[in-house]
């Protein structure tokens, strides 16, 4: 019988994993006679737990491209790097009283090692870390840069909250309204936020999108992302007890010809209204009930399409059509978002899909304003 040979792959994996670190196999050259591939994954965020198979599947698909490159003959730069800010390793340094910087490095060093073993081509001479200065001072450079030309601006949004970890997690980290690290339930919290104003750009934006080759499903998300509207922005007199407050509840509306169907008006579970005419309020304890209830849903929970429209009429605050003077009731309501617009919207049932179900549910009057359907079935 022909004799079946056992290998030992850990020993031929780490053979060939010294061989790249001692001959620096991936590293970039200064060679400007090669054609250039430069290829960008996202910085992981190094975490004690370690990686986790979401690094590996991010990372696989550009590494099997920056491996053909370099077999093609380019002069490539796959750089890595760790995007080591945030409340985790302060919370851990807290608990455990060891230094973040400490901690940092640890974490950097671990997974340094473990993205070495599975074979990653990086060129380890160009190692980013978020937490030193001499990188994060340029950050700092780009967002003055960025702010003094007006291209930066500050507003409320809600986040993920965990009260236990009392740290901001993303959508991913919060799944099914709980904390991927310590499984408590999370809370939505307002909190003032920096935005980029990419809308100074769009049309740049959406042209570009001509010239590049995206699966057509990419491109559409690059154009919802990009979100180009257009459209006017139009103030609602508030009323508080039947007397005027002087101020207004401004909207933005992508179709101002139907203002004179607007038969209520839907501000977000957050806004700064509540809290300030909370002694005109009648049915304040309400509010609150379903503003605690919205607290525990996710951005996404709260603006899907297809769900059952919910909300708290404001009994105390009214709001006057600008396009007929007539007054109209104030909801609050959870698809509303202070992070989007202005945080109100005018509702005109008759045609829009949303309003005319929110409408039907409550009994507000749909009133047609463009003729061509069946306001009886639908918007």
């Amino acid at each position: 019988m022909k004799e079946v040979k056992h290998y030992d792959f850990q020993a031929i994996e780490e053979k060939w994993q010294r061989y790249w670190d001692e001959h620096k196999t991936f590293r970039a050259e200064e060679d400007h006679t090669k054609p250039k591939f430069y290829a960008l994954v996202e910085f992981p965020y190094p975490s004690g737990a370690g990686m986790h198979v979401g690094h590996i599947k991010a990372y696989s698909g550009l590494e099997v491209v920056s491996r053909k490159r370099r077999l093609q003959g380019y002069n490539v730069l796959f750089p890595i790097g760790f995007d080591a800010y945030g409340l985790p390793t302060e919370n851990y340094a807290i608990k455990t009283g060891i230094h973040p910087r400490q901690v940092t490095d640890m974490n950097i060093e671990k997974f340094t090692t473990q993205l070495k073993r599975v074979g990653f081509s990086f060129d380890w001479d160009r190692v980013v870390d978020t937490t030193e200065e001499g990188y994060y001072k340029w950050t700092q450079w780009i967002f003055r840069k960025m702010f003094d030309a007006g291209l930066v601006f500050r507003a409320t949004t809600l986040v993920n909250y965990c009260p236990s970890c009392k740290v901001v997690l993303s959508n991913e980290d919060s799944q099914g309204g709980k904390c991927d690290i310590c499984h408590s339930d999370i809370v939505q919290k307002s909190k003032d936020v920096w935005y980029l104003r990419i809308t100074e750009y769009a049309d740049k934006l959406l042209q570009g999108l001509e010239k590049v080759d995206y699966l057509p499903n990419v491109k559409l998300q690059q154009e919802n992302w990009i979100g180009r509207s257009e459209g006017a922005f139009a103030n609602f007199q508030l009323m508080a007890g039947g007397s005027d407050t002087g101020e207004s509840l401004r909207i933005y509306t992508t179709r101002p010809d139907t203002m004179f169907g607007v038969t209520f008006m839907v501000i977000a579970p957050e806004h700064p209204i509540i809290e300030k005419y909370r002694a005109q309020i009648k049915n304040a304890d309400a509010l609150d009930a379903y503003r605690e209830e919205c607290a525990k849903k996710t951005e996404f929970e709260r603006t899907q399409l297809v769900k059952d429209k919910t909300g708290v009429c404001i009994d105390g605050l009214t709001a006057v059509n600008p396009a007929n003077g007539k007054e109209i009731p104030i909801y609050i309501s959870d698809y509303v978002m202070m992070g989007y617009g202005t945080g109100a919207i005018m509702a005109v049932p008759a045609h829009d899909d949303r309003d005319y179900e929110f409408a039907k549910k409550f009994g507000i009057d749909i009133i047609e304003v463009i003729k061509g359907g069946d306001i009886s079935k639908e918007a």
